[in-house]
């Protein structure tokens, strides 16, 4: 079991260290950082020594990080806001990098920073055009730093990029070790996508996973803890058998169903986790 994994955005009340150890009192080997306050700041010297400091005396190892999303995005379609953007991930590329971490994953796309542009007819390929060359810029860092973007699946219906057998196309141009991609079992399913399709379709490239389920009587919302048993995870574990996936299996569950705390949360995930792939 020392592939489980989980975020630290569970426990964003707190700083990193002290993130960590509930983490490892849930059980969980590894971690995937959440590259935003009060866990990681402003990528540079400074603070690379203080997250190394801390990493490297903590029992849990950091395996991947995720980059801050929103206005920090691959399909940033205006000139000065991609470059900008290209410039804020070189920094996390570096640091994920520095940090001895697997993957980053990075989001392609921010739908609230697009709003503006909603009204574009031209906006979908300019935002396929605008990753493409994002990537491009990256590549150079990418390789530099020795660690694997991977790009996650987002659930925004209408919008390009948002399932495997797109973000599939886009990343089979790049060298696996640079590029891959990390599927969001919640994003699948709030855009009524089957998960052992998606599963199947992202194939020998996937590199990541994001756990957690959907409550139907929530409205779908997703972050919940895969107890609530509302998808089918047996058919999805079978499907990760057959395309031979070995990434980490990392819980982004942070929403608590029933009004567990954050610690009792973790530990329900975790134990699941155990049994599900057993």
């Amino acid at each position: 079991m020392d592939n489980i994994s989980s975020t630290t955005s569970s426990f964003r009340d707190r700083g990193l260290e002290a993130a960590l150890d509930a983490l490892g009192e849930a059980g969980f080997p590894q971690a995937e950082i959440l590259a935003l306050g009060p866990h990681v700041g402003t990528p540079g010297e400074q603070e690379l020594d203080r997250l190394r400091g801390i990493l490297e005396a903590h029992s849990v190892r950091a395996r991947t990080m995720h980059a801050p999303g929103r206005r920090s995005t691959l399909a940033a379609v205006d000139v000065s806001w991609r470059r900008q953007s290209v410039e804020v991930l070189t920094g996390y590329i570096r640091l994920a990098g520095a940090l001895g971490l697997t993957e980053l994953v990075i989001h392609p796309m921010s739908d609230t920073d697009l709003a503006p542009y909603a009204d574009d007819p031209g906006l979908p390929q300019q935002m396929r055009e605008a990753v493409q060359r994002s990537l491009d810029d990256l590549m150079p860092v990418i390789e530099e730093s020795a660690v694997r973007i991977t790009l996650e699946n987002l659930p925004y219906p209408g919008l390009p990029l948002t399932s495997m057998k797109e973000l599939r196309a886009l990343v089979d141009p790049y060298p696996a070790e640079a590029v891959g991609l990390v599927i969001d079992i919640g994003h699948v399913a709030r855009l009524n996508l089957d998960p052992v399709d998606e599963i199947h379709t992202a194939g020998k490239r996937l590199y990541g996973t994001h756990i957690h389920d959907v409550d139907v009587n929530a409205g779908g919302a997703d972050h919940h803890s895969p107890t609530i048993g509302n998808l089918d995870w047996d058919a999805m574990r079978q499907a990760f058998a057959e395309i031979g996936y070995t990434g980490p299996w990392t819980s982004e569950a942070t929403t608590p169903s029933h009004g567990e705390s954050p610690e009792e949360l973790a530990r329900e995930v975790k134990d699941w986790m155990t049994s599900w792939l057993r």
